[in-house]
C-alpha cells in the first residue's frame, strides 16, 4: 500500500466560500481496494434493504391521520371550494394548491392516499440527491454516500417521508434551497434562485421562519468567527436577492386571497388560529424553555468558538445552524414532533458519518447503526404489517353510503371526498381549546343545521357535546355511523336530525303503525319523539335514516367491506 498527498479543497471542488486549501490522504493499493470492495457491498446491500423495506411500506404503512386531513383540503379545491372561507386549514396554501391537479386526475376512489403518496416518492429523491450533493461538497463521495444511507434508515426521515403531507415539500424546497448555495460559486442568481425556493418552502409552511432565523443566526456566526478576520465580507447584493426571492411566492398567494375576498379567514386560519397552542398549555411549560434560550445559545456559541479554526466555514456554518435550529425549536416550539426535525436530519447524518468515517471500524459502526434503525422502523410500522385496510374499508363503505354534496361529520377530514358540517378540524389544538371555552362546540347544531345524517366512528377525539349527541342520535352500519335510534321497549324514540327515515327489524321494513298511522316505508320525519306500534313482537327494532338503507346499509347487518 502506498500514501501520497494531494492538495485539496476541504469544502470540496471549486474555490467557493470556505473551500480552504488542505492536504489530503489517498489510499492506494489492493489491501484499501479490497476494503474499498467490502464497504461498497455493505453500502449496496444497506440500501437495498431499505428500499425493499420502503417499498413494502409505501403499501403496508398506517394512514397517519395528518394525510386525509392535507387531502380533504386539497379536495376542496378540486369541489371549487376556497381554503380558509369553505373549509378549515391552519397550514400554509402551497401544498394543497399543488395536489389538487393530481386529486382531480385520480378522482374518487378508496384507496386514494396510496395514490396521492406517490408524489411523495419525488420529493423524497429530491430531498436524498440534495444530501448527497451537499456532503459530497462539504467532504466527499464517501462521506456522501453513507450519509445518504444514514438518513434513509433514520426513523422519522423514513416513516414521514412516505406520508402524505406538507413537510415533506416543505423540507425538498429547504433542501434543493441549500444545494443552490452550496454548489458552485457564490453569485447574485444562485441566492435569488435559493430565495425563490426558500418562499416557496414559506408558502407551504410557517415553519421556514424558524428556517430562516436559523440561517441568520448561523451566517451571523461564521462570519464574525471565521471569515471577518480573514477579510471576506458578505455581500449586500447577494442578500439583497435572496430577500427579494423569497417575497416573490408569498405575495402571489397573499394577493390571490385578498383579491378572493378570503384575507381575513386566512390571517386567522394560518396565523391567529395557531396562536391559540400557547393559551391552551400550562404557561410553565411555554416558558421554562423559553427562559432556557440564552443560556442554551451562550454555551452554543461558547462550542462554537472553541472548534472555529479546526474546520471549513461551511462545515461550521451548517454545524451552527444545526445547533441554532435544535435549542430554537425546543425553546420555543410547543408541539414538537418528529417532523419538525425533518429539515436538519440530512446535516445530522452527515455530521455523524464523517467523524467516523475516519475510523478503521467504520463499516462496522455503520453497519450496527443502520441495524438498530432498521429494527426501529419495523417497531413503528408493526412489522411491515398491511395497516391501510381498515382506512380504505371505510373509505368504501364512505362512497357506497353517500353521494357528492352529503355531508359527512368527521375529525379533521378522514372522509376526503365530502363536506363538513363543523367548521374547525377536531385536532390537538381545537380538543384543548374547546374545554377553555377558547372554541366553541356547535357539533349537534351544525349536523341539525346542514341535515348532515353520517358520521365518523366514535372514538376520544369528540368534543363532549359532540360525542353524546351521535352516541344518541347516530347507530353504527359499520365503520360509520347514521342518524337513526334503536327503539325502546315501549315503541318510542327520539330524532336528532330531521329526514327521511325508515324502521326496521332484522328482516328488513317493520310493519306496523308509526305516529297513529299505518307505515309504509321512508317517512320524513321532524326532530324530537316518536312512536311505533309494531304488528309482530320484535326483540330489536331500530330508526334509520332511509337513504342509507336503500344503498345496502343497515344496523343489524354490519358492513365490513375490503377494498
Amino acid at each position: 500500500m502506498t500514501i501520497s498527498i494531494e492538495e485539496h479543497g476541504v469544502g470540496g471542488r471549486g474555490s467557493g466560500v470556505g473551500a480552504e486549501r488542505a492536504p489530503r490522504l489517498l489510499l492506494t493499493g489492493s489491501r484499501a481496494s479490497a476494503f474499498a470492495r467490502s464497504e461498497g457491498l455493505l453500502a449496496v446491500a444497506l440500501a437495498a434493504v431499505t428500499l425493499a423495506m420502503r417499498a413494502v411500506a409505501y403499501f403496508h404503512y398506517r394512514f397517519d391521520s395528518d394525510e386525509p386531513q392535507h387531502l380533504h383540503v386539497a379536495w376542496g379545491w378540486t369541489a371549487g371550494l376556497l381554503q380558509y372561507r369553505d373549509l378549515f386549514d391552519n397550514h400554509a396554501p402551497l401544498f394543497h394548491m399543488t395536489m389538487a391537479p393530481l386529486l382531480r386526475l385520480f378522482g374518487e376512489r378508496p384507496d386514494i392516499l396510496l395514490f396521492m403518496r406517490a408524489p411523495m416518492v419525488v420529493l423524497w429523491l429530491a430531498v436524498s440527491l440534495a444530501t448527497f450533493v451537499i456532503a459530497r461538497r462539504l467532504y466527499d463521495v464517501r462521506v456522501a454516500v453513507w450519509s445518504t444511507l444514514l438518513l434513509n434508515v433514520i426513523p422519522p426521515f423514513f416513516l414521514k417521508s412516505i406520508e402524505f403531507r406538507t413537510d415533506n415539500l416543505w423540507n425538498a424546497f429547504w433542501m434543493l434551497a441549500v444545494a443552490t448555495l452550496v454548489l458552485g460559486e457564490p453569485s447574485t442568481a444562485s441566492f435569488l434562485l435559493a430565495g425563490l425556493l426558500l418562499g416557496c418552502a414559506l408558502a407551504v409552511s410557517l415553519k421556514t421562519t424558524l428556517l430562516l432565523i436559523t440561517l441568520a443566526g448561523a451566517g451571523a456566526l461564521t462570519y464574525f468567527m471565521c471569515l471577518r478576520e480573514r477579510g471576506i465580507g458578505i455581500r449586500a447584493r447577494h442578500i439583497a436577492a435572496m430577500a427579494a426571492g423569497i417575497v416573490v411566492v408569498p405575495a402571489i398567494i397573499v394577493a390571490y386571497f385578498v383579491r378572493r375576498g378570503a384575507w381575513t379567514e386566512f390571517v386567522y386560519c394560518v396565523f391567529r388560529f395557531n396562536e391559540l397552542v400557547t393559551l391552551t398549555r400550562s404557561q410553565h411549560l411555554v416558558w421554562i424553555p423559553r427562559l432556557l434560550y440564552i443560556p442554551l445559545m451562550i454555551i452554543l456559541i461558547r462550542v462554537a468558538w472553541r472548534y472555529r479554526r479546526t474546520t471549513s466555514s461551511v462545515r461550521f456554518f451548517f454545524a451552527a445552524a444545526t445547533g441554532i435550529l435544535i435549542v430554537t425549536l425546543y425553546c420555543f416550539w410547543i408541539m414538537i414532533s418528529p417532523r419538525d426535525f425533518l429539515p436538519f436530519l440530512p446535516f445530522v447524518a452527515i455530521f455523524i458519518v464523517a467523524p467516523l468515517a475516519r475510523d478503521r471500524h467504520f463499516a462496522k459502526f455503520m453497519a450496527a447503526l443502520s441495524i438498530v434503525c432498521l429494527f426501529a422502523i419495523g417497531y413503528y410500522t408493526a412489522w411491515l404489517k398491511n395497516q391501510t385496510r381498515e382506512f380504505i374499508t371505510m373509505e368504501t363503505q364512505l362512497l357506497r353510503l353517500t353521494r357528492p354534496g352529503d355531508l359527512v361529520m368527521d375529525y379533521k377530514g378522514e372522509t376526503i371526498y365530502r363536506p363538513r358540517p363543523y367548521y374547525f378540524i377536531l385536532e390537538n389544538i381545537t380538543r384543548h381549546a374547546i374545554p377553555l371555552g377558547l372554541l366553541k362546540d356547535t357539533v349537534p347544531e351544525d349536523l341539525v343545521r346542514t341535515g348532515c345524517h353520517v358520521a365518523q366512528a366514535d372514538g376520544t377525539q369528540w368534543p363532549d357535546r359532540a360525542r353524546d349527541f351521535m352516541h344518541a342520535y347516530f347507530v353504527d352500519v359499520g365503520r360509520l355511523r347514521v342518524s337513526g335510534q334503536w327503539l325502546q321497549p315501549d315503541g318510542s324514540f327520539t330524532i336528532g336530525v330531521p329526514g327521511d327515515y325508515v324502521v326496521l327489524t332484522k328482516r328488513g321494513n317493520a310493519a306496523g303503525s308509526l305516529d297513529g298511522t299505518p307505515y309504509s316505508g321512508a317517512r320524513r320525519l321532524a326532530a324530537g319523539t316518536h312512536r311505533f306500534v309494531g304488528v309482530h313482537a320484535c326483540k330489536q327494532v331500530a330508526c334509520l335514516w332511509a337513504p342509507a338503507y336503500a344503498r345496502g346499509f343497515s344496523p343489524f347487518h354490519l358492513q365490513d367491506l375490503e377494498f
